[in-house]
């Protein structure tokens, strides 16, 4: 089978790899669609994460196509939501929950290096079947299930949040865990949900799926914060997500939140960046972490099998996997309107 090989900055090469065979205790899953995420991109542009000979390819869905020997949990034709990162199940953290603080689980994880290749390609093995498959209901289609990942991180931000039915959020960042999160707060009876977002296309996305405000901080500039206080009552927001990743968001971050309030950090920075600490404990502020999921893919899953997630918004194109560079890569670099590209093998 032909495979994008990450061999150089910006740079991927087709090669032809034989078809994996699943080994004891393994599964071969033939993929229906994988998506690109930002730290992909991100990888691509600049080698942060994703070592140069990786087969990259997280966010994958797809069908069993072969068991190994042992497997009894599986049966051919199976229909599957890949979670990338399997954790242990044993360690400290494993045994109180905490999967993704596993540290195991990324050095097992598929897509991120080249020791376990990922599903931009026909077939990808599963090597710990048991902490990495999910049955997908037939209600759900693969084009629905394609950003169960994502969404998984959104909800994984949310719930490790302090937010209750009423509270007032602010959410930097509308692509796809931005508006996962925004999803994920309307469903919990946030009180009024605050959307930060450059690309005027994000900016509608946001407001059809109930955003009460939706500004784009680039014109706001320095009246941003005025702006967000003005619709919190003159107080700020209970909870800001910052989901884009970018130093900027993060230095506005903090500074949109009530004293007393919660900072939660979703989007991937791989940048240094100056903050005021100040501010951030005249007001007693919360910065937190937050890394992947738990357990959360069973919930997205349900979540979609009972039509409360509109997912046809978050994918904006699908793609096949010969145009995955030019179609991909390179026009999510430059694009920022674009939220989630999907990969059809």
């Amino acid at each position: 089978m032909r495979v994008p090989v990450f061999t150089d900055l910006q740079t991927l090469e087709f090669q032809d790899r034989p078809r994996p065979a699943p080994g004891p205790g393994e599964v071969l899953v033939e993929v229906a669609l994988c998506g690109i995420c930002g730290s992909d991109v991100h990888g691509y542009l600049n080698g942060i994460m994703i070592p140069l000979g990786t087969v990259m390819g997280h966010e994958a869905v797809g069908t069993v196509a072969e068991v190994g020997a042992g497997v009894g949990d599986w049966r051919v034709g199976e229909r599957v939501v890949v979670k990338p990162i399997p954790e242990c199940g044993e360690c400290p953290y494993c045994r109180k929950g905490q999967f993704s603080l596993c540290t195991a689980a990324f050095p097992r994880a598929i897509g991120i290096s080249p020791e376990h290749d990922g599903a931009f390609a026909r077939f990808v093995k599963i090597e710990h079947p048991k902490a990495m498959l999910f049955r997908l209901p037939g209600e759900i289609s693969f084009e629905e299930a394609v950003v169960v990942e994502p969404l998984a991180t959104s909800l994984h931000g949310v719930r490790m949040s302090r937010f209750r039915a009423g509270d007032t959020a602010v959410v930097i960042g509308a692509g796809t865990i931005g508006l996962g999160v925004l999803q994920f707060l309307k469903i919990g009876g946030a009180g009024k949900v605050i959307v930060l977002e450059v690309s005027e296309k994000k900016r509608e996305l946001a407001r059809s799926l109930g955003a009460a405000v939706v500004l784009n901080p680039a014109e706001e500039g320095e009246k941003l914060r005025e702006t967000v206080f003005r619709h919190t009552g003159g107080y700020g927001a209970d909870l800001v997500y910052e989901c884009a990743g970018v130093p900027q968001a993060l230095q506005a971050s903090y500074t949109l939140v009530k004293s007393g309030g919660q900072v939660l950090l979703i989007g991937i920075n791989d940048k240094e960046v100056s903050i005021q600490p100040f501010p951030i404990a005249l007001g007693e502020v919360e910065l937190k972490g937050i890394l992947g999921y738990y357990d959360e893919f069973d919930y997205v899953i349900e979540f979609l099998r009972q039509k409360k997630i509109d997912t046809k918004v978050m994918v904006s194109d699908t793609i096949d996997l010969a145009d995955i560079e030019e179609k991909g890569f390179r026009r999510l670099l430059f694009s920022r309107d674009d939220v989630k590209i999907a990969v059809r093998p």
